[in-house]
């Protein structure tokens, strides 16, 4: 009998404790962190009685961020850092889903957070007033990838005696993944500015640990547009759109941590697949501004997300044992009413990055190499 439905509980604990320091020599500054971080989730299927759960120990993840200035206008950066993503609930809950019957998925309790090692060298240029330029060459080692994995084995389900193909998450033992990014930010009048961002990555994916000779790798590319329009009466639209050409490992983030996973199986642009390819997606967002009450301390923000309803999330999948092409639509055409009212004193240093980097991340450069 399929069960469309079940009861959980869950429980996720990390515990962390991170210290930076920074100094400034002439033309160089550098910033020093280290993160120490362990974790741990239990969970229970109540209606089957049982248990699953993970304790990943003491982890170490530092991170160095230097900064040379050769003029006024023209900087040199060196960054690196490790990072944790760990795997989100509906990856590890080890319920069978029968929602689409020709794609029974099901989470995987043994799949642990993967770690990604990024070194970036950029230039930074003030070409000239209100124009900027970011060139960044990167490198990205995964180990432990979280990625789609599909295998043939026995129907879940009792009442029949076929076999069937299951969709699950696996730790993929390691990807790289190399490239060159290019941001610029241009002023083209007082009431518009553009940031425009363009990434090349090549990706390789070793995923024998899975199934033996499991192996890709592919060349791949990301754009990002955001313009910025200032009206009069206090009104702004930003319009956005971006586009990711085909890839195996696509660069807005790793597997884990809600980014590409969730119940439905198929879809997740964000997550890597051991077995093929996410196929090209773009789409385009807008939203509208108000600002109001004296020195703009309040404002109201209207959004809407995929206005062209083009985000389609598609991938292939093969194996000895079958061909697929997948597409839906995620979160299609999302709407949302924002208030936000500022009061007191804010201190604005508290928000600031030290990377000097976050001058061009002021939108959601999906594509950066070095996040």
């Amino acid at each position: 009998m399929q069960v469309l439905g079940s009861e959980y509980k869950f429980d996720d604990r990390v515990l962390a404790a991170y210290a930076t320091f920074s100094q400034q020599i002439k033309k160089f500054n550098y910033q020093l962190g280290l993160r120490v971080e362990s974790s741990k989730y239990t969970g229970a299927l109540i209606s089957k009685s049982q248990q699953f759960g993970n304790e990943y120990p003491l982890s170490l993840f530092p991170s160095v961020f230097a900064t040379y200035k050769l003029t006024n206008k023209q900087d040199i950066q060196l960054n690196y850092s490790r990072k944790i993503n760990r795997p989100n609930f509906f990856q590890i809950i080890p319920f069978i889903d029968y929602t689409d019957s020709l794609n029974i998925t099901r989470g995987n309790p043994g799949l642990v957070p993967e770690f990604t090692n990024s070194m970036e060298l950029s230039y930074q240029n003030q070409l000239k007033t209100g124009h900027s330029l970011l060139a960044s060459i990167y490198y990205k080692n995964t180990e432990n990838l979280i990625a789609r994995y599909q295998y043939r084995d026995k129907n879940p389900d009792a009442s029949k005696s076929d076999s069937i193909i299951i969709g699950t998450y696996a730790n993929a033992s390691q990807s790289y993944t190399y490239g060159l990014e290019l941001t610029g930010k241009d002023k083209i009048a007082s009431w518009w500015d553009v940031t425009s961002n363009i990434n090349f990555f090549y990706a390789t994916l070793k995923a024998g640990n899975i199934a033996g000779g499991l192996s890709s790798e592919q060349f791949s590319w990301f754009a990002k547009v955001n313009n910025n329009f200032k009206l009069p009466a206090n009104y702004s639209i930003q319009l956005t759109g971006d586009y990711q050409a085909k890839t195996l490992v696509p660069q807005s983030n790793g597997g884990g941590g809600g980014r590409g996973g969730g119940p439905a199986f198929g879809g997740g642009a964000n997550l890597a697949s051991a077995q093929g390819y996410a196929n090209p997606i773009y789409g385009v967002d807008i939203a509208v501004k108000k600002t109001f009450l004296k020195a703009n301390a309040a404002s109201l923000t209207l959004q809407v997300s995929d206005i062209f309803r083009t985000r389609y999330n598609s991938t292939h999948s093969s194996s000895p044992y079958f061909i697929q092409d997948y597409s839906r639509i995620r979160d299609a055409q999302v709407v949302r009413l924002n208030f936000n009212w500022r009061f007191g004193k804010m201190d604005v240093s508290l928000f600031k990055r030290k990377n000097r980097k976050a001058d061009t991340d002021n939108i959601d450069t999906q594509g950066a190499g070095g996040q």
